[in-house]
Protein backbone atom coordinates (compact mmCIF):
# COMPACT_ATOMS: atom_id res chain seq x y z
CA UNK A 1 0.00 0.00 0.00
CA UNK A 2 1.52 3.31 -1.02
CA UNK A 3 1.80 5.99 1.67
CA UNK A 4 0.04 9.32 1.60
CA UNK A 5 1.79 12.54 2.60
CA UNK A 6 -0.21 14.93 4.79
CA UNK A 7 -0.92 18.02 2.68
CA UNK A 8 0.45 21.32 3.93
CA UNK A 9 -2.93 23.03 3.62
CA UNK A 10 -4.64 20.93 6.33
CA UNK A 11 -5.59 23.28 9.25
CA UNK A 12 -3.43 23.06 12.36
CA UNK A 13 -4.60 23.04 15.98
CA UNK A 14 -3.29 26.12 17.72
CA UNK A 15 -5.22 25.99 20.98
CA UNK A 16 -6.90 23.23 23.01
CA UNK A 17 -8.57 23.89 26.33
CA UNK A 18 -11.02 21.78 28.32
CA UNK A 19 -14.04 24.04 28.83
CA UNK A 20 -15.30 22.20 31.93
CA UNK A 21 -12.02 21.80 33.81
CA UNK A 22 -9.66 24.41 32.39
CA UNK A 23 -7.04 21.74 31.69
CA UNK A 24 -4.80 21.16 28.72
CA UNK A 25 -5.19 18.66 25.91
CA UNK A 26 -2.60 16.30 27.40
CA UNK A 27 -4.60 16.11 30.62
CA UNK A 28 -7.94 15.53 28.87
CA UNK A 29 -7.26 13.53 25.70
CA UNK A 30 -10.00 14.26 23.07
CA UNK A 31 -11.85 11.39 21.45
CA UNK A 32 -14.29 12.86 18.94
CA UNK A 33 -15.37 16.08 17.31
CA UNK A 34 -18.75 17.74 17.71
CA UNK A 35 -20.32 21.09 16.91
CA UNK A 36 -20.79 23.07 13.76
CA UNK A 37 -19.53 26.61 13.96
CA UNK A 38 -18.20 27.17 10.44
CA UNK A 39 -15.53 29.67 9.54
CA UNK A 40 -14.99 33.13 10.98
CA UNK A 41 -13.37 35.84 8.85
CA UNK A 42 -12.40 33.17 6.30
CA UNK A 43 -9.50 32.14 8.50
CA UNK A 44 -10.37 30.72 11.92
CA UNK A 45 -12.95 28.14 12.93
CA UNK A 46 -13.80 27.28 16.54
CA UNK A 47 -14.78 23.68 17.18
CA UNK A 48 -15.98 21.89 20.27
CA UNK A 49 -14.26 18.58 20.85
CA UNK A 50 -16.24 16.07 22.90
CA UNK A 51 -14.54 13.50 25.13
CA UNK A 52 -15.92 10.52 27.00
CA UNK A 53 -13.91 11.04 30.19
CA UNK A 54 -11.14 13.31 31.46
CA UNK A 55 -8.69 13.30 34.34
CA UNK A 56 -10.75 15.73 36.40
CA UNK A 57 -13.96 13.70 36.39
CA UNK A 58 -14.80 10.12 35.37
CA UNK A 59 -18.54 10.69 35.20
CA UNK A 60 -18.79 13.94 33.31
CA UNK A 61 -18.08 14.90 29.74
CA UNK A 62 -15.42 17.58 29.28
CA UNK A 63 -15.28 19.76 26.21
CA UNK A 64 -12.27 21.16 24.40
CA UNK A 65 -12.35 24.51 22.69
CA UNK A 66 -10.37 24.09 19.46
CA UNK A 67 -9.01 26.82 17.22
CA UNK A 68 -8.26 25.64 13.66
CA UNK A 69 -6.08 27.95 11.61
CA UNK A 70 -5.76 27.19 7.88
CA UNK A 71 -2.28 27.86 6.46
CA UNK A 72 -3.76 29.95 3.67
CA UNK A 73 -6.82 32.17 3.54
CA UNK A 74 -9.79 30.25 2.17
CA UNK A 75 -13.30 31.34 1.33
CA UNK A 76 -16.20 29.89 3.24
CA UNK A 77 -17.13 27.89 0.12
CA UNK A 78 -13.73 26.26 -0.10
CA UNK A 79 -13.92 24.73 3.36
CA UNK A 80 -17.41 24.03 4.67
CA UNK A 81 -18.46 21.92 7.62
CA UNK A 82 -21.25 19.38 7.36
CA UNK A 83 -24.37 18.93 9.47
CA UNK A 84 -22.69 16.27 11.59
CA UNK A 85 -20.10 18.75 12.76
CA UNK A 86 -17.00 17.01 11.36
CA UNK A 87 -14.00 19.29 10.81
CA UNK A 88 -13.39 20.60 7.28
CA UNK A 89 -11.08 18.41 5.20
CA UNK A 90 -9.95 17.97 1.60
CA UNK A 91 -9.04 14.84 -0.27
CA UNK A 92 -5.28 14.26 -0.18
CA UNK A 93 -3.77 15.19 -3.53
CA UNK A 94 -0.28 13.94 -2.73
CA UNK A 95 -0.79 10.28 -3.57
CA UNK A 96 2.64 9.26 -4.75
CA UNK A 97 3.21 7.85 -8.23
CA UNK A 98 4.12 4.17 -8.65
CA UNK A 99 7.76 5.13 -9.23
CA UNK A 100 7.87 6.29 -5.60
CA UNK A 101 6.95 2.77 -4.51
CA UNK A 102 9.40 -0.13 -4.85
CA UNK A 103 6.84 -2.95 -4.53
CA UNK A 104 6.76 -4.03 -8.19
CA UNK A 105 10.50 -3.61 -8.63
CA UNK A 106 11.26 -5.65 -5.52
CA UNK A 107 8.86 -8.43 -6.49
CA UNK A 108 10.50 -8.73 -9.89
CA UNK A 109 14.05 -8.58 -8.55
CA UNK A 110 13.26 -11.17 -5.88
CA UNK A 111 11.39 -13.32 -8.44
CA UNK A 112 8.21 -13.36 -6.34
CA UNK A 113 4.81 -14.29 -7.85
CA UNK A 114 3.62 -11.25 -9.81
CA UNK A 115 0.36 -11.12 -11.75
CA UNK A 116 -0.49 -8.60 -14.45
CA UNK A 117 -3.47 -8.11 -16.73
CA UNK A 118 -3.09 -7.32 -20.43
CA UNK A 119 -5.64 -4.92 -21.88
CA UNK A 120 -6.28 -3.40 -25.26
CA UNK A 121 -9.61 -1.87 -24.15
CA UNK A 122 -8.04 1.55 -24.36
CA UNK A 123 -11.32 3.49 -24.37
CA UNK A 124 -12.56 2.09 -21.07
CA UNK A 125 -11.04 2.89 -17.69
CA UNK A 126 -13.60 1.24 -15.40
CA UNK A 127 -12.23 -2.25 -15.99
CA UNK A 128 -8.72 -0.97 -15.17
CA UNK A 129 -9.85 0.35 -11.80
CA UNK A 130 -11.64 -2.94 -11.16
CA UNK A 131 -8.43 -4.89 -11.86
CA UNK A 132 -6.59 -2.68 -9.40
CA UNK A 133 -9.24 -3.24 -6.74
CA UNK A 134 -9.05 -6.99 -7.35
CA UNK A 135 -5.36 -6.98 -6.46
CA UNK A 136 -3.51 -7.38 -9.76
CA UNK A 137 0.12 -6.30 -9.46
CA UNK A 138 0.37 -4.33 -12.67
CA UNK A 139 -1.50 -3.26 -15.79
CA UNK A 140 -0.02 -4.33 -19.13
CA UNK A 141 -1.31 -1.62 -21.46
CA UNK A 142 -1.07 -3.07 -24.94
CA UNK A 143 -0.11 -0.60 -27.65
CA UNK A 144 1.04 -3.39 -29.99
CA UNK A 145 -2.07 -5.54 -30.45
CA UNK A 146 -4.53 -2.65 -30.28
CA UNK A 147 -5.08 0.77 -31.79
CA UNK A 148 -4.08 2.45 -28.52
CA UNK A 149 -1.76 5.44 -28.57
CA UNK A 150 -0.17 7.59 -25.88
CA UNK A 151 -3.32 9.68 -25.47
CA UNK A 152 -5.65 6.77 -24.76
CA UNK A 153 -3.08 4.85 -22.72
CA UNK A 154 -2.58 7.89 -20.48
CA UNK A 155 -6.21 7.50 -19.36
CA UNK A 156 -5.60 3.86 -18.49
CA UNK A 157 -2.53 4.87 -16.51
CA UNK A 158 -4.50 7.45 -14.52
CA UNK A 159 -7.17 4.86 -13.71
CA UNK A 160 -4.55 2.31 -12.66
CA UNK A 161 -2.67 4.82 -10.51
CA UNK A 162 -5.94 5.78 -8.83
CA UNK A 163 -6.20 2.20 -7.55
CA UNK A 164 -2.53 1.79 -6.66
CA UNK A 165 -1.64 -0.32 -9.68
CA UNK A 166 1.45 0.54 -11.78
CA UNK A 167 1.32 0.40 -15.59
CA UNK A 168 3.78 -1.13 -18.03
CA UNK A 169 3.24 -0.34 -21.72
CA UNK A 170 4.02 -2.78 -24.51
CA UNK A 171 5.04 -0.68 -27.49
CA UNK A 172 5.08 -1.91 -31.08
CA UNK A 173 8.18 -3.58 -32.46
CA UNK A 174 10.53 -1.19 -34.23
CA UNK A 175 9.80 1.69 -31.87
CA UNK A 176 12.79 0.73 -29.71
CA UNK A 177 14.73 2.72 -32.32
CA UNK A 178 12.79 5.89 -31.41
CA UNK A 179 13.42 6.91 -27.80
CA UNK A 180 10.80 9.65 -28.10
CA UNK A 181 8.04 7.13 -28.81
CA UNK A 182 8.60 5.20 -25.58
CA UNK A 183 9.01 8.47 -23.71
CA UNK A 184 5.46 9.52 -24.63
CA UNK A 185 4.12 6.63 -22.56
CA UNK A 186 6.57 7.35 -19.74
CA UNK A 187 5.51 11.01 -19.75
CA UNK A 188 1.92 9.78 -19.43
CA UNK A 189 2.92 7.99 -16.23
CA UNK A 190 3.93 4.43 -17.19
CA UNK A 191 6.37 2.85 -14.74
CA UNK A 192 8.09 0.94 -17.52
CA UNK A 193 8.18 -0.29 -21.10
CA UNK A 194 7.79 -3.81 -22.53
CA UNK A 195 9.45 -4.44 -25.90
CA UNK A 196 7.93 -7.20 -28.09
CA UNK A 197 9.81 -9.50 -30.49
CA UNK A 198 13.16 -8.96 -28.80
CA UNK A 199 15.97 -10.79 -30.58
CA UNK A 200 19.18 -9.12 -29.40
CA UNK A 201 20.94 -7.40 -26.52
CA UNK A 202 20.95 -4.25 -28.65
CA UNK A 203 17.12 -4.26 -28.61
CA UNK A 204 17.16 -4.36 -24.82
CA UNK A 205 19.76 -1.61 -24.52
CA UNK A 206 17.63 0.71 -26.63
CA UNK A 207 14.74 0.28 -24.21
CA UNK A 208 17.10 0.93 -21.29
CA UNK A 209 18.15 4.16 -23.03
CA UNK A 210 14.49 5.16 -23.38
CA UNK A 211 13.41 4.32 -19.81
CA UNK A 212 16.43 5.43 -17.77
CA UNK A 213 17.83 8.90 -17.25
CA UNK A 214 21.56 9.68 -17.63
CA UNK A 215 24.02 8.38 -16.71
CA UNK A 216 22.25 5.00 -17.21
CA UNK A 217 20.14 5.88 -20.26
CA UNK A 218 19.26 8.76 -22.53
CA UNK A 219 15.75 9.69 -21.44
CA UNK A 220 14.90 13.39 -21.59
CA UNK A 221 14.12 15.19 -18.33
CA UNK A 222 11.30 17.63 -17.56
CA UNK A 223 8.49 18.21 -15.11
CA UNK A 224 6.01 15.40 -15.85
CA UNK A 225 3.32 13.26 -14.22
CA UNK A 226 5.77 10.73 -12.76
CA UNK A 227 7.60 13.50 -10.81
CA UNK A 228 4.40 15.50 -10.06
CA UNK A 229 5.89 18.42 -11.99
CA UNK A 230 8.16 18.89 -8.96
CA UNK A 231 5.13 19.88 -6.87
CA UNK A 232 4.20 18.55 -3.45
CA UNK A 233 6.31 16.08 -1.52
CA UNK A 234 9.04 13.97 -3.09
CA UNK A 235 12.28 15.89 -2.79
CA UNK A 236 14.30 17.66 -5.41
CA UNK A 237 14.19 16.85 -9.08
CA UNK A 238 17.52 15.08 -8.67
CA UNK A 239 15.99 12.92 -5.92
CA UNK A 240 13.10 12.01 -8.17
CA UNK A 241 15.37 11.13 -11.09
CA UNK A 242 17.35 8.81 -8.85
CA UNK A 243 14.10 7.24 -7.63
CA UNK A 244 12.91 6.73 -11.22
CA UNK A 245 16.16 5.09 -12.29
CA UNK A 246 15.90 2.73 -9.33
CA UNK A 247 12.23 1.79 -9.70
CA UNK A 248 11.38 2.01 -13.43
CA UNK A 249 10.87 -1.29 -15.26
CA UNK A 250 12.56 -2.63 -18.40
CA UNK A 251 11.00 -5.78 -19.87
CA UNK A 252 11.14 -7.64 -23.18
CA UNK A 253 9.09 -10.32 -24.90
CA UNK A 254 10.76 -13.32 -26.56
CA UNK A 255 8.53 -14.52 -29.40
CA UNK A 256 10.78 -16.44 -31.81
CA UNK A 257 13.43 -19.12 -31.99
CA UNK A 258 15.93 -16.36 -32.83
CA UNK A 259 15.02 -14.61 -29.59
CA UNK A 260 15.49 -17.81 -27.59
CA UNK A 261 18.85 -18.42 -29.28
CA UNK A 262 19.94 -14.89 -28.29
CA UNK A 263 19.00 -15.28 -24.62
CA UNK A 264 22.59 -15.64 -23.40
CA UNK A 265 23.43 -12.16 -24.72
CA UNK A 266 20.07 -10.63 -23.78
CA UNK A 267 20.45 -11.76 -20.18
CA UNK A 268 23.71 -9.85 -19.83
CA UNK A 269 21.92 -6.46 -19.95
CA UNK A 270 22.10 -5.26 -16.35
CA UNK A 271 18.91 -3.18 -16.22
CA UNK A 272 16.59 -5.93 -17.51
CA UNK A 273 13.80 -6.69 -14.99
CA UNK A 274 11.91 -9.56 -16.62
CA UNK A 275 11.61 -11.55 -19.83
CA UNK A 276 8.19 -12.66 -21.03
CA UNK A 277 8.03 -15.69 -23.33
CA UNK A 278 5.08 -15.32 -25.72
CA UNK A 279 3.66 -18.69 -26.83
CA UNK A 280 1.34 -17.37 -29.59
CA UNK A 281 3.97 -15.78 -31.82
CA UNK A 282 6.35 -18.60 -30.92
CA UNK A 283 3.78 -21.08 -32.23
CA UNK A 284 3.68 -19.17 -35.52
CA UNK A 285 7.47 -19.22 -35.73
CA UNK A 286 7.40 -22.99 -35.20
CA UNK A 287 4.75 -23.48 -37.91
CA UNK A 288 1.90 -24.47 -35.57
CA UNK A 289 0.00 -21.18 -35.64
CA UNK A 290 -2.11 -20.57 -32.56
CA UNK A 291 -1.42 -23.97 -30.96
CA UNK A 292 0.10 -22.53 -27.80
CA UNK A 293 -0.05 -25.90 -26.03
CA UNK A 294 1.59 -27.83 -28.88
CA UNK A 295 4.45 -30.03 -27.59
CA UNK A 296 7.03 -28.15 -29.67
CA UNK A 297 5.86 -24.82 -28.22
CA UNK A 298 5.80 -26.16 -24.66
CA UNK A 299 9.33 -27.52 -25.06
CA UNK A 300 10.71 -24.18 -26.29
CA UNK A 301 8.95 -22.22 -23.52
CA UNK A 302 10.29 -24.58 -20.86
CA UNK A 303 13.82 -24.35 -22.25
CA UNK A 304 13.68 -20.56 -22.32
CA UNK A 305 12.22 -20.37 -18.83
CA UNK A 306 14.98 -22.53 -17.39
CA UNK A 307 17.70 -20.36 -18.91
CA UNK A 308 16.05 -17.15 -17.68
CA UNK A 309 15.67 -18.49 -14.15
CA UNK A 310 19.27 -19.69 -14.02
CA UNK A 311 20.33 -16.12 -14.80
CA UNK A 312 18.33 -14.91 -11.79
CA UNK A 313 15.85 -12.90 -13.88
CA UNK A 314 12.07 -13.01 -13.50
CA UNK A 315 10.40 -15.12 -16.20
CA UNK A 316 6.95 -14.24 -17.54
CA UNK A 317 4.30 -16.36 -19.20
CA UNK A 318 0.70 -16.18 -20.43
CA UNK A 319 -2.06 -17.58 -18.19
CA UNK A 320 -5.38 -17.81 -20.00
CA UNK A 321 -6.79 -20.34 -17.52
CA UNK A 322 -6.18 -21.32 -13.89
CA UNK A 323 -4.62 -24.50 -15.27
CA UNK A 324 -2.13 -22.44 -17.30
CA UNK A 325 -1.23 -20.50 -14.18
CA UNK A 326 -0.51 -23.55 -12.04
CA UNK A 327 1.33 -25.37 -14.86
CA UNK A 328 3.82 -22.55 -15.47
CA UNK A 329 4.18 -21.57 -11.83
CA UNK A 330 5.16 -25.17 -11.10
CA UNK A 331 7.89 -24.75 -13.73
CA UNK A 332 9.33 -21.65 -12.15
CA UNK A 333 7.66 -18.84 -14.09
CA UNK A 334 6.81 -16.05 -11.64
CA UNK A 335 5.39 -13.20 -13.77
CA UNK A 336 1.99 -14.40 -14.98
CA UNK A 337 -0.14 -12.30 -17.32
CA UNK A 338 -3.85 -12.77 -17.78
CA UNK A 339 -5.77 -11.08 -20.63
CA UNK A 340 -8.77 -8.82 -20.08
CA UNK A 341 -10.41 -9.81 -23.37
CA UNK A 342 -10.17 -13.53 -22.56
CA UNK A 343 -11.61 -13.03 -19.10
CA UNK A 344 -14.48 -11.03 -20.57
CA UNK A 345 -15.18 -13.62 -23.30
CA UNK A 346 -14.86 -16.58 -20.89
CA UNK A 347 -17.31 -14.98 -18.47
CA UNK A 348 -19.71 -14.05 -21.27
CA UNK A 349 -19.57 -17.55 -22.74
CA UNK A 350 -20.18 -19.19 -19.38
CA UNK A 351 -23.15 -16.92 -18.77
CA UNK A 352 -24.65 -17.55 -22.19
CA UNK A 353 -24.16 -21.29 -21.84
CA UNK A 354 -26.05 -21.22 -18.54
CA UNK A 355 -28.83 -19.14 -20.08
CA UNK A 356 -29.24 -21.45 -23.06
CA UNK A 357 -29.10 -24.51 -20.83
CA UNK A 358 -31.85 -23.10 -18.63
CA UNK A 359 -34.09 -21.96 -21.49
CA UNK A 360 -33.79 -25.23 -23.38
CA UNK A 361 -33.94 -27.57 -20.42
CA UNK A 362 -37.62 -28.41 -20.99
CA UNK A 363 -37.12 -29.41 -24.64
CA UNK A 364 -33.88 -31.16 -23.76
CA UNK A 365 -35.60 -33.26 -21.09
CA UNK A 366 -38.23 -34.38 -23.56
CA UNK A 367 -35.64 -35.05 -26.22
CA UNK A 368 -33.41 -37.03 -23.87
CA UNK A 369 -36.32 -39.14 -22.69
CA UNK A 370 -37.28 -39.87 -26.29
CA UNK A 371 -33.70 -40.72 -27.18
CA UNK A 372 -33.40 -43.06 -24.23
CA UNK A 373 -36.44 -44.89 -25.56
CA UNK A 374 -34.84 -45.03 -29.00
CA UNK A 375 -31.48 -46.06 -27.55
CA UNK A 376 -33.08 -49.01 -25.74
CA UNK A 377 -34.38 -50.29 -29.09
CA UNK A 378 -31.11 -50.05 -31.02
CA UNK A 379 -29.41 -53.27 -32.06
CA UNK A 380 -25.80 -54.16 -31.22
CA UNK A 381 -24.87 -53.51 -34.81
CA UNK A 382 -26.29 -50.01 -34.57
CA UNK A 383 -24.57 -49.22 -31.28
CA UNK A 384 -21.38 -51.19 -31.91
CA UNK A 385 -19.06 -48.20 -32.40
CA UNK A 386 -20.47 -46.26 -29.47
CA UNK A 387 -20.46 -49.38 -27.32
CA UNK A 388 -16.76 -49.87 -28.01
CA UNK A 389 -16.14 -46.21 -27.27
CA UNK A 390 -18.00 -46.37 -23.96
CA UNK A 391 -16.14 -49.53 -22.96
CA UNK A 392 -12.74 -48.02 -23.75
CA UNK A 393 -13.48 -44.94 -21.62
CA UNK A 394 -14.96 -47.00 -18.74
CA UNK A 395 -11.56 -47.91 -17.26
CA UNK A 396 -12.84 -49.56 -14.07
CA UNK A 397 -15.63 -51.39 -15.95
CA UNK A 398 -18.37 -50.32 -13.54
CA UNK A 399 -20.82 -49.50 -16.32
CA UNK A 400 -20.72 -45.73 -15.82
CA UNK A 401 -18.33 -42.95 -16.87
CA UNK A 402 -16.88 -40.60 -14.26
CA UNK A 403 -15.57 -37.06 -14.84
CA UNK A 404 -12.06 -38.38 -14.27
CA UNK A 405 -12.49 -41.10 -16.90
CA UNK A 406 -13.81 -38.57 -19.40
CA UNK A 407 -10.86 -36.26 -18.64
CA UNK A 408 -8.42 -39.11 -19.32
CA UNK A 409 -10.16 -39.96 -22.60
CA UNK A 410 -10.13 -36.32 -23.72
CA UNK A 411 -6.45 -35.88 -22.87
CA UNK A 412 -5.40 -39.15 -24.51
CA UNK A 413 -5.89 -37.86 -28.05
CA UNK A 414 -7.51 -41.16 -29.03
CA UNK A 415 -10.69 -39.45 -30.18
CA UNK A 416 -11.00 -36.55 -32.55
CA UNK A 417 -13.47 -34.34 -34.37
CA UNK A 418 -17.15 -34.70 -33.50
CA UNK A 419 -16.71 -37.43 -30.91
CA UNK A 420 -13.98 -35.52 -29.06
CA UNK A 421 -16.23 -32.45 -28.93
CA UNK A 422 -19.07 -34.59 -27.62
CA UNK A 423 -16.89 -36.04 -24.85
CA UNK A 424 -15.86 -32.55 -23.76
CA UNK A 425 -19.52 -31.49 -23.75
CA UNK A 426 -20.52 -34.52 -21.66
CA UNK A 427 -17.72 -33.80 -19.17
CA UNK A 428 -18.73 -30.14 -18.89
CA UNK A 429 -22.41 -31.07 -18.38
CA UNK A 430 -21.48 -33.39 -15.51
CA UNK A 431 -19.46 -30.62 -13.85
CA UNK A 432 -22.25 -28.05 -14.27
CA UNK A 433 -25.00 -30.33 -12.95
CA UNK A 434 -22.86 -31.82 -10.18
CA UNK A 435 -23.59 -35.36 -11.33
CA UNK A 436 -20.72 -37.75 -10.63
CA UNK A 437 -21.25 -40.36 -13.35
CA UNK A 438 -22.87 -40.93 -16.76
CA UNK A 439 -24.72 -44.20 -17.42
CA UNK A 440 -24.60 -46.08 -20.74
CA UNK A 441 -28.13 -45.15 -21.83
CA UNK A 442 -27.50 -41.47 -21.05
CA UNK A 443 -24.19 -41.63 -22.92
CA UNK A 444 -25.91 -43.20 -25.90
CA UNK A 445 -28.83 -40.75 -25.86
CA UNK A 446 -26.53 -37.73 -25.58
CA UNK A 447 -24.27 -39.02 -28.33
CA UNK A 448 -27.23 -39.61 -30.62
CA UNK A 449 -28.13 -35.93 -30.27
CA UNK A 450 -25.30 -35.10 -32.66
CA UNK A 451 -26.52 -35.11 -36.23
CA UNK A 452 -23.11 -36.24 -37.44
CA UNK A 453 -23.54 -39.55 -35.59
CA UNK A 454 -26.02 -41.33 -37.80
CA UNK A 455 -28.57 -43.16 -35.60
CA UNK A 456 -31.90 -41.35 -35.77
CA UNK A 457 -34.53 -42.57 -38.26
CA UNK A 458 -38.22 -41.69 -38.79
CA UNK A 459 -39.61 -45.00 -37.59
CA UNK A 460 -37.61 -44.75 -34.36
CA UNK A 461 -39.05 -41.29 -33.66
CA UNK A 462 -42.53 -42.77 -34.13
CA UNK A 463 -41.72 -45.59 -31.68
CA UNK A 464 -40.56 -43.09 -29.06
CA UNK A 465 -43.71 -40.98 -29.54
CA UNK A 466 -45.98 -44.01 -29.12
CA UNK A 467 -44.07 -45.02 -26.00
CA UNK A 468 -44.70 -41.68 -24.29
CA UNK A 469 -48.44 -41.32 -25.08
CA UNK A 470 -51.32 -43.48 -23.94
CA UNK A 471 -52.35 -46.17 -26.40
CA UNK A 472 -55.87 -44.82 -26.92
CA UNK A 473 -54.73 -41.24 -27.47
CA UNK A 474 -53.40 -39.59 -30.61
CA UNK A 475 -51.30 -36.97 -28.82
CA UNK A 476 -49.13 -36.71 -25.70
CA UNK A 477 -51.04 -35.00 -22.87
CA UNK A 478 -49.80 -33.23 -19.76
CA UNK A 479 -50.90 -36.24 -17.69
CA UNK A 480 -48.68 -38.48 -19.88
CA UNK A 481 -45.72 -36.19 -19.23
CA UNK A 482 -46.48 -36.02 -15.52
CA UNK A 483 -46.54 -39.82 -15.38
CA UNK A 484 -43.22 -40.19 -17.22
CA UNK A 485 -41.28 -37.42 -15.44
CA UNK A 486 -42.98 -37.61 -12.03
CA UNK A 487 -43.40 -33.83 -11.73
CA UNK A 488 -46.33 -31.63 -12.66
CA UNK A 489 -44.02 -28.61 -12.86
CA UNK A 490 -41.70 -30.32 -15.36
CA UNK A 491 -44.69 -31.59 -17.32
CA UNK A 492 -46.01 -28.01 -17.66
CA UNK A 493 -42.59 -26.74 -18.77
CA UNK A 494 -42.27 -29.50 -21.37
CA UNK A 495 -45.74 -28.83 -22.70
CA UNK A 496 -45.09 -25.09 -22.91
CA UNK A 497 -41.85 -25.64 -24.88
CA UNK A 498 -43.16 -28.29 -27.29
CA UNK A 499 -46.82 -27.31 -27.79
CA UNK A 500 -46.31 -24.85 -30.64
CA UNK A 501 -50.02 -24.52 -31.57
CA UNK A 502 -51.14 -24.06 -27.97
CA UNK A 503 -53.84 -26.76 -27.96
CA UNK A 504 -52.64 -28.27 -24.65
CA UNK A 505 -51.15 -31.43 -26.21
CA UNK A 506 -48.03 -32.50 -28.13
CA UNK A 507 -48.78 -33.89 -31.55
CA UNK A 508 -46.44 -36.17 -33.47
CA UNK A 509 -45.26 -33.28 -35.65
CA UNK A 510 -44.52 -31.15 -32.58
CA UNK A 511 -42.73 -34.07 -30.94
CA UNK A 512 -40.69 -34.68 -34.07
CA UNK A 513 -39.78 -30.99 -34.29
CA UNK A 514 -38.34 -31.16 -30.79
CA UNK A 515 -36.17 -34.13 -31.73
CA UNK A 516 -34.93 -32.76 -35.05
CA UNK A 517 -34.40 -29.21 -33.77
CA UNK A 518 -31.21 -27.65 -35.04
CA UNK A 519 -30.58 -26.42 -31.52
CA UNK A 520 -29.31 -29.86 -30.68
CA UNK A 521 -28.41 -30.80 -34.22
CA UNK A 522 -30.48 -33.92 -35.05
CA UNK A 523 -31.57 -34.74 -38.58
CA UNK A 524 -34.21 -37.38 -39.18
CA UNK A 525 -33.42 -39.78 -42.02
Amino acid sequence: MRSRVIPSRIPTIVNTTCINHNTTKTQCPPLFLSGNKGYTNNAIANWSLGIKTCNKSSDSQGLFQISWTPKRNLSSKAFTSNSAGTPPTRRDTNLQHSLHDRTLKQKLRRRLPTVGVVTGFHNDTDHVEAMGLLGYDFLWADAEHSSAGPGSVSKLILAAERRGMPTLVRIGYGYQNIIGHSQKYLVAGAQGIILPQCESAQDVQKIVDAVKFPPIGKRGLAGERWNAWCLGEGGTLADRVNESNQNSIVAVVIESCNGIDALDEILKVKELDFIFVAPTDLSADLGVHGQIRHPSVIQKVEEAGEKIRQAGISAGMLALTPQDYSYWRDRGYNVMSTVAMNMFVDGAQAMMKSIVKYELQGMKRLKQMALKVIASQLTKEETGFLGETFSSIDLNKDGVLSVEELDIAIASGTFSGTLQEKLISLRDDLMITGEKTLAWKDFLADTMMDKKLDFLHEHKIRQAFNHLKKANKSNISISDLNEVFGSEKIAKELLMDADSDGDGEISYEEFRNVLVSDKDGIDAK
